[in-house]
């Protein structure tokens, strides 16, 4: 075995083995806790990185193919690994034609032995190395899109500088001095590869780590925040967001608007078709609500079949319409539930701050006096507490068990 390299070669080798098999073990204690896919990818990609680093420190000329070959394919092989992570985490798949680089790189066995091979083993390595880490960097940078917009996406920023290097690398590699001895870890390059794969296992290592737990925070408190049957806010949640969202309102000088709404009859349909049923409608009621509301409007089930809706920006000239389409969608929603056309209708409360200065508070009471005025003018319609009346032309209710309503 030739131990001739420099040492600070072979202390770096050393370094990036620890702390790979750090890297490795953590990851793979965090997997087993959280079961997310990703960490199992990258688990693998750093373990491999452990093997192909030991064996690199063995490198000898009499055994190019074994210490160089199959120690630079392993780096292959693990930059494959953290791309599967990548797709993993951004919820896509890699598709098997990316196993093709490891083909390329078996390929270059076919290489006439004679020859020097450092220089063309050193590109084929860079430029699949590269390709990689850009295709990692575009999975993880998609999810820009999304709100996950913070370790995922550093993440994803630390690959595209990684790929973007070992671009570089690949067409700097022909130059004289630059890419010497794959053996003796000779020419400038080989050595800034070094320097900069330790720091950027270090980066990759506690990015994964932080990605994988903030998604998972994220769960926790949407799971908090949500009702378990309908996906709406639940009330504590909407009434924390409604505060932030009212004081920018506030400060805007936007309107606000809130909704109050509840099925009709909901007791009769629970009692004559079963809690299954009433649970469908109270799910098909939230659906109506956030699709037929703004992105930026808060849904929340405060309890039982009621909902509150808080609008902001919109004018309150526009409420009767979309208390109209409301209506109208959920009295359709009634079709094939409980293995029949069960007809249904929802009754809607609203009141608007047009400046949005009122409080919460009473926005509710004045919402809850249109709601209970709905219902006194027969249901199935939107009520306004300004006065504005929104009779909606949908049919009366009829339940095959229900004889009055609620």
């Amino acid at each position: 075995m030739n131990l001739s390299m420099p040492i600070d070669a072979v202390t770096m080798l050393l370094m990036t083995q620890a702390i790979a098999l750090v890297a490795a073990l953590v990851l793979a204690a965090e997997w087993r806790l959280a079961k997310v896919r990703s960490l199992a990818w990258w688990s693998a990609g750093f373990a491999t990185i452990v093997v192909g680093s030991g064996m690199s420190v063995l490198r000898t000329v009499d055994s190019f193919l074994l210490y160089v070959w199959l120690a630079n394919g392993l780096l292959v092989v693990a930059h494959l690994l953290f791309a599967k992570g990548a797709a993993a985490f951004a919820g896509r798949r890699l598709p098997g034609i990316w196993l093709g680089v490891l083909l390329v790189w078996v390929a270059l066995l076919g290489t006439d032995p004679a020859n020097d091979r450092t220089a063309l083993f050193g590109l084929v390595n860079s430029a699949l190395v590269a390709i990689l880490s850009l295709k990692a960097a575009s999975l993880l940078l998609s999810l820009r899109r999304t709100s996950e917009v913070r370790d995922a996406v550093r993440l994803g920023h630390i690959f595209l500088g990684h790929g973007i290097f070992y671009l570089a690398k690949s067409g700097l590699i022909f130059m004289p001095g630059l890419f010497v001895s794959l053996v003796g870890f000779k020419g400038l390059l080989i050595k800034a590869s070094l320097y900069e794969g330790i720091l950027v296992e270090v980066s990759l290592a506690l990015l994964m780590l932080a990605a994988v737990r903030h998604r998972r925070e994220r769960q926790i408190t949407a799971l908090a925040e949500r009702d378990s049957l309908t996906g709406a806010y639940n009330r504590r949640a909407f009434e924390a967001k409604a505060a932030a969202g009212m004081a920018l309102a506030r400060r805007a000088g936007q309107p606000v608007a809130l909704l109050l709404c509840d099925v009709d009859h909901f007791k009769a349909v629970n009692d004559g078709f079963g809690h299954a049923t009433g649970d469908r409608l109270l799910s098909g009621l939230a659906a109506i609500l956030t699709d037929c509301v703004p992105a930026d409007a808060l849904v929340a089930r405060l309890g039982g079949d009621e909902f509150a809706v808080l609008l902001f920006g919109l004018p309150p000239e526009n409420l009767p319409a979309l208390g109209r389409r409301i209506c109208h969608r959920f009295a359709q929603s009634g079709a094939g539930v409980a293995g029949a056309s069960l007809q249904v209708s929802t009754s809607i409360g609203a009141a608007a701050s047009i400046t949005g200065t009122e409080e919460l508070p009473h926005l509710f009471d004045r919402a809850d006096r249109a709601l209970y005025d709905a219902k006194r003018k027969g249901r199935d319609r939107m009520s306004v507490e300004s006065g504005v009346d929104l009779s909606v032309a949908t049919p009366p209710l009829r339940l095959a068990k229900v004889a009055s309503r609620a």
